[in-house]
Formats: structure tokens, C-alpha cells, sequence
């Protein structure tokens, strides 16, 4: 017997990625909890690995050296797994689904996505230099320990952007779209917890909230446009690395991860990179013709032996 709701009739046929979460083999609250699971496993593994981290070494208020920026990359990368495993096994959703809806990571597709990520995020920089926009805590000298952030963030920002995006843009956006059938109110409900995860309100900088508002509109957009989580992972991932990156080189990592304002010029220009990005990652999808809706089973087979119930 099934556990869940009877599905609507409009769910019958191919769906879009923000209703794969919606099944009828569990019950439609399952994916509420499931999200606060992830954030309870989350939790938990944070507080080990930044713990051990402090205990390690703590580094002085204000800044972050190369170990500060693993064990907080670290912290997020764990988000994949716990994403993927509640998804797998509370709400039976069949493997692969998080990814995008032919049921895996699309490889080729988020390549060309981060190459044209990382291309427009150069010429972005190159735009803030000659313009003169401020930065966060530009710096001008390098960083004793710039060797080492730069490789730490070469090796691990992509997963830790990875890991934000299998959260937000992954499970959290298919829970909220499990419970409301548009995937505007899907992506602007997303994008707010998305925002205020990063502890960032309107009225203490209207500018910061922006910054990060504006990111996460067009990462849940380009999901559901492009029918997996390729282009967001892409973006994120290029706008971390080059940011860290640049950062090492202008002794700028602690202001640039803990940062708290944001000048509305640098803001500016991001929210133009941001809908740039967007605008070209939908193009490319429709270039390489890019599924966005799913005709896999829902839900994963059961093991021999045993039975929904």
C-alpha cells in the first residue's frame, strides 16, 4: 500500500525538476523534515569539523588561513551526500534525480557552463579594475599563506559550492516544489533561505542582501530552465574560485568570507555578471537541447524481497 497522497492528475506526465521530490509513495510532509534532517546532519558535522579546526589551530578574529577556508568548505561539501541520502532514503526518490532530471549529472554541459562562468567572472574583475570599483577589502598585498588558500580553493570551493547548490537549489528547491506547484514561489521562497543562510537582512545592508538575493534568483531560475543543477554549480563555483583567488593575492580572504556590507557599485556589477551568466547558460541549454522536464519513474525501485508499505 502506498503511504502518501493520491497524485494529481497533472503530475502524470513529464515533470519539471522542482516537482521531482513529489511522489506517491510517501506522505507529502516528508520532505519538510527531510530538510530539516539535512540541516540537523549539517549541524553536527560542523560543529566536528570547524572544532577540530579551532582546536588545531584558531585563527585570529577577522582572518582566515588556508585551514579556516578548508574546514569551512569542508563543512558545506558535506551537504552533498546528506542531500543525496535523504532524498534517497526518506523521501524514495529514485537516484540521480537531485542531480538533474535524466537522473545523474549532466558532465559535458557543466564544463561548458564553468567555462563560460569562469570567462565572464575574469572579465568582470577586469571591468572592477579599470573602473576603480571599490572591493571587499582589497588589501593590495598577498597573503602570508596565499599558496596554500590558492590550492585549498583550487581542490575544494567547487565542491563547497557544489554542496550549497545541492541543498538550496537541489533538495530544498524540490521540497518547497513537492508542496507548491510554481516554480517562481519555489525559487523566491529558496532564494530568501538562501539569503538569510548567509546571515545577510535588508535593513543592516540592503546592498549585501541584494548581492546575494539577485544570485540566488538566477541560480534557481537557471535550474528549472536547464533542467538540473549544471549551470548553478557552475556559477557558484566560478564566482568562489575566482573571488578566494583574488582574495589570496590581496590579503583579502578573512573580509571577503565574513563580509557584512558590500559598496552598491561592486553590487552593481555582480547583479549584471549574475543575469549575464544566466542569460548565456539558457542559451547554451537550448543550444545543446537540455531536457528540462523528466520522464524517469519518480521513485527507486524497491530492493528484491521487499515492498512500499
Amino acid at each position: 500500500m502506498s503511504s502518501g497522497t493520491a497524485i494529481d492528475p497533472r503530475d502524470t506526465g513529464p515533470q519539471p525538476y522542482h516537482r521531482l521530490l513529489r511522489n506517491p509513495v510517501t506522505a507529502r510532509w516528508t520532505p519538510v523534515l527531510g530538510a530539516f534532517t539535512i540541516l540537523a546532519g549539517w549541524f553536527m558535522a560542523s560543529l566536528l569539523i570547524l572544532g577540530t579546526q579551532q582546536a588545531i589551530r584558531a585563527d585570529p578574529e577577522g582572518t582566515v588561513s588556508w585551514l579556516g577556508l578548508l574546514a569551512t568548505n569542508l563543512s558545506l561539501v558535506v551537504l552533498i551526500p546528506l542531500s543525496i541520502l535523504v532524498a534517497r532514503k526518506l523521501n524514495r526518490q529514485a537516484p540521480g534525480l537531485l542531480s538533474s532530471v535524466i537522473g545523474k549529472l549532466r558532465w559535458r554541459p557543466l564544463a561548458l557552463f564553468a567555462g563560460a562562468a569562469v570567462l565572464l567572472e575574469l572579465v568582470m574583475l577586469g571591468v572592477i579594475k579599470v573602473a576603480g570599483v571599490d572591493l571587499l577589502g582589497d588589501g593590495g598585498g598577498i597573503a602570508n599563506d596565499a599558496a596554500a588558500v590558492i590550492a585549498i580553493t583550487l581542490l575544494t570551493s567547487t565542491f563547497q559550492a557544489a554542496g550549497e547548490e545541492y541543498f538550496f537549489r537541489g533538495y530544498l528547491l524540490q521540497a518547497v516544489g513537492a508542496l507548491v506547484r510554481s516554480s517562481l514561489v519555489a525559487v523566491l521562497v529558496t532564494t530568501v533561505l538562501f539569503t538569510m543562510a548567509h546571515g545577510v537582512w535588508p535593513w543592516e545592508s540592503p546592498a549585501l542582501f541584494l548581492d546575494r538575493f539577485a544570485f540566488g534568483m538566477v541560480a534557481g531560475m537557471l535550474v528549472v530552465l536547464t533542467g538540473g543543477l549544471e549551470a548553478s554549480i557552475a556559477a557558484h563555483a566560478a564566482n568562489n574560485v575566482i573571488t578566494f583567488v583574488y582574495a589570496a593575492l590581496t590579503d583579502s580572504v578573512g573580509d571577503s568570507l565574513g563580509a557584512t556590507d558590500a559598496p552598491w557599485s561592486l553590487v552593481a556589477v555582480d547583479v549584471v555578471k549574475f543575469v549575464a551568466f544566466g542569460a548565456i547558460a539558457v542559451l547554451m541549454a537550448r543550444k545543446q537541447r537540455l531536457a528540462t522536464t523528466c520522464d524517469l519513474p519518480l521513485v527507486a525501485a524497491p530492493m528484491p524481497g521487499k515492498r512500499l508499505v
